[in-house]
């Protein structure tokens, strides 16, 4: 672990045209040394922002933070013992007001849901208008607004579920072949006629499981019970439009097909969505 406590020096001309009327302090946390040696090199060279401090061990990171002053945190997702998400999860707990941009590895087919001001995520390896646009989120986000701790809360909890649906599989059958499918790859299960359909990217199989085992199982993985035939992955979920008589539909990107949603389970569904 290093620390940073002098103002930051200027690198030229600055990177940014449009100046901040406040300094951004922030920590780097990245169980590689080469990783968070080559984010901290990138970030000098922002005017706004100072580096308070940088961390290779996530453990010593989590002990000597609740002794520092800063606004912000940069965090590795994938770090042995504390991972990134569980580290921002416990920086809010005393620090309700950072932000949190992950530096990961991980597609952005996994963190996709990012979408909220005080949250952002880099693809490694670091490309700089990407590094820009994270930053300039951050310089303009307002830590401070009420309700940010539990929002960022609520979009953690779902980011850990799109991650695990990566590594979770479900058997699935296509005539007399078995085949195990990838849960980020289903779109939504649908029953049928008392046969489960399972539609997926590569189209649609069958499984053995009811809808009421599969909604028990999968409540951790990101899927909803949105309707007594359905039960859709909301990593897919772009929209949410009105029906007549109260009644919505779901829409899914790469899915045509409009889903119905139960009158009784709109109201959750908006909650865990997070739209008012």
């Amino acid at each position: 672990m290093h620390t940073d406590n002098a103002d930051i020096n200027i690198y030229g001309d600055s990177i940014r045209k449009e100046r901040y009327i406040f300094m951004v302090k922030v920590i780097l946390v990245d169980d590689e040394r080469f990783a968070s040696d080559e984010l901290e090199y990138f970030l000098k060279k922002y005017n706004d922002i100072k580096i308070v401090a940088v961390y290779n061990d996530p453990i010593t990171a989590l002990e000597e933070a609740k002794g520092l002053k800063f606004d912000a945190a940069f965090l590795d997702i994938d770090m042995p013992v504390v991972n990134g998400l569980n580290m921002a999860r416990e920086l809010l707990e005393f620090n309700p007001d950072t932000g949190i941009i992950f530096v990961t590895g991980h597609d952005d087919y996994a963190v996709k849901a990012f979408d909220l001001n005080a949250i952002d995520y880099i693809l490694k390896p670091i490309e700089k208008d990407r590094l820009d646009r994270a930053v300039d989120r951050l310089l303009k986000s307002d830590f401070k607004s009420a309700g940010t701790r539990d929002a960022i809360l609520d979009k953690l909890n779902r980011i850990d579920k799109n991650i695990k649906q990566d590594s979770e599989r479900i058997a699935a059958y296509d005539d007399e072949e078995i085949n195990l499918i990838k849960m980020s790859e289903v779109f939504y299960f649908e029953s049928q006629l008392g046969k489960t359909i399972i539609v997926t990217s590569n189209g649609k199989f069958k499984t053995k499981e009811t809808l009421e085992t599969l909604e028990s199982k999968l409540n951790d993985f990101g899927f909803f019970r949105c309707h007594r035939s359905y039960l859709v992955n909301l990593r897919y979920v772009t929209k949410i439009s009105p029906m007549f008589n109260n009644n919505y539909v779901i829409k899914q990107e790469e899915v045509e097909y409009d889903i119905p949603v139960s009158r009784n389970r709109i109201k959750e569904l908006k909650q865990i969505l997070g739209i008012n």
